[in-house]
């Protein structure tokens, strides 16, 4: 399974991450992303943006919750 990756963009930077073929999600708790993305292609999208001059950041997933240890 390939390792997926979120990006934490800010939300002026919606049009730029849809103009890279990115589907956005807003989110009133947890802001402006673009959601499981492989890491290959959230390192190339964070770049291209960052070349833009938007702040982004790489988000880990968490375990899924049929798999969370309690």
């Amino acid at each position: 399974m390939a390792d997926l990756v979120d990006l934490a963009i800010p939300s002026d930077a919606q049009k730029a991450a849809e103009a890279l073929g990115l589907r956005v999600h807003r989110s009133i708790t947890s802001g402006t992303s673009v959601r499981e993305l492989t890491r290959a292609e959230a390192e190339i999208a964070a770049e291209c943006l960052r070349d833009w001059g938007f702040k982004v950041r790489i988000v880990e997933h968490a375990l899924p919750v049929d798999r969370q240890v309690e």
